[in-house]
């Protein structure tokens, strides 16, 4: 193409030196042709641009993040005439289609059309556009190119996924594991604190001791149905979607993925939240996990919900304290979270903390680092 236009520029330059030395009506006849060539160009990619037709749809009516679904699109050329050359472009911030190579150009037989059928993932959970993002243009003769937007976008809402963890480790980071009591009913379950002076010296957990340099012990609760409590951050980081999108998605699908592990094993689930207001969800028995997972796959999160707020909300409930273990789903460590976990300290609870975040160092103990593109299954187990 660009050899293209450096040709035309070369013929344009060489009519003008016809007419100002020579002149006469071949001059002239090529000068003016030069000059309507990228004209004529300009209004048959303007031609295309308004004749031709975009159709897309998705084969599905509910998208779960990271999970592909049908993604169908035809481009339609209703003239009389061919188009030469189209290419389209996607969106590929929060989204992706396989088996399409870009650069493809398509080339439009009059009353033809193309007909694709590929699968498209979407990377988050949220409400944004998919599909065909512009679609670019160019001319018979490979001058000109025009860049047109789409006005005939998808937007979808799409979910978290659920994540199904094998198991969760006890390392220090995180703190917190369980024996699955539908398998094991006579096994307590178990849950890793720090040492208490008075404590059964045949509980201290001598591996973690080990790796943390200071004496844990399995706290023992088989007797009693044990109960874990999350707290979960929900405000939003940025009112740039390139970043609050990530956080959102993974601090979701993290909270999801650690209720349906435990209420699995017998285990209740209480996650603590605040969505312009606050939000208690209760999971007693597996059934009441689709109730639960439904709701937080529209959670709303907003820069009004303060730890603040959320802290405020939780510090009043006396039940988490007294919870076999607390684990916090963070995007960030603030002074609001530095006080509420002192005060469970007090209770003796054990604590851990998921920090949801770009950066992968921190000086805080017990927190166990999840990135935006992390997979759960390998950060947990």
């Amino acid at each position: 193409m660009r050899r293209n236009r450096l040709i035309v520029l070369g013929l344009l330059i060489l009519s003008l030196v016809a007419i100002s030395f020579y002149g006469g009506p071949v001059s002239y006849g090529f000068f003016f042709f030069m000059l309507a060539t990228p004209i004529i160009s300009a209004i048959y990619a303007a031609v295309i641009y308004f004749r031709f037709r975009i159709y897309q749809k998705i084969d599905a009516k509910v998208l779960v993040a990271e999970e592909p679904v049908t993604f169908y699109f035809t481009l339609q050329n209703e003239n009389l005439f061919a188009f030469a050359g189209i290419r389209t472009d996607f969106y590929s911030d929060y989204s992706s289609i396989s088996g399409l190579d870009p650069d493809i150009e398509y080339e439009l037989f009059p009353h033809k059309g193309i007909e694709k059928e590929t699968r498209l993932v979407c990377k988050y959970k949220g409400e944004y556009e998919v599909g065909i993002k512009h679609v670019i243009v160019r001319d018979f003769l490979k001058i000109l190119t025009f860049k047109f937007k789409n006005d005939e976008t998808i937007t979808v809402n799409v979910i978290p996924r659920l994540v199904i963890l094998d198991k969760i480790s006890v390392l220090e980071n995180l703190a917190v594991t369980s024996k699955d009591s539908h398998t094991n009913p006579s096994e307590p379950d178990v849950l890793v604190r720090d040492y208490i002076p008075g404590d059964d010296i045949r509980s201290i957990n001598w591996k973690l001791t080990a790796a943390t340099g200071k004496p844990m012990v399995r706290n023992r609760i088989g007797e009693n149905t044990p109960a874990i409590s999350i707290i979960m951050d929900s405000f939003r980081i940025s009112s740039n979607p390139d970043e609050f999108l990530p956080s959102e998605n993974k601090e979701l699908e993290t909270t999801i993925a650690l209720a349906y592990y435990y209420i699995e094993r017998g285990i209740h689930v209480y996650v603590y939240s605040y969505e312009f207001g606050p939000r208690c969800y209760a999971l007693e028995t597996p059934d009441d996990f689709e109730a639960f997972y439904n709701k937080l796959s529209y959670f709303s999160f907003d820069n009004t919900n303060t730890a603040e707020k959320l802290f405020g909300y939780t510090s009043s409930v006396s039940e988490i304290g007294k919870s076999s273990a607390v684990i916090f789903v963070m995007q960030k460590i603030d002074d609001a979270y530095i006080i509420q976990l002192n005060e469970l300290k007090k209770c003796s609870a054990s604590t851990a903390t998921c920090l949801i975040t770009k950066s992968e160092i921190t000086n805080s103990p017990n927190v166990l680092i999840i990135g935006y593109d992390d997979d759960l299954k390998e950060v947990l187990a």
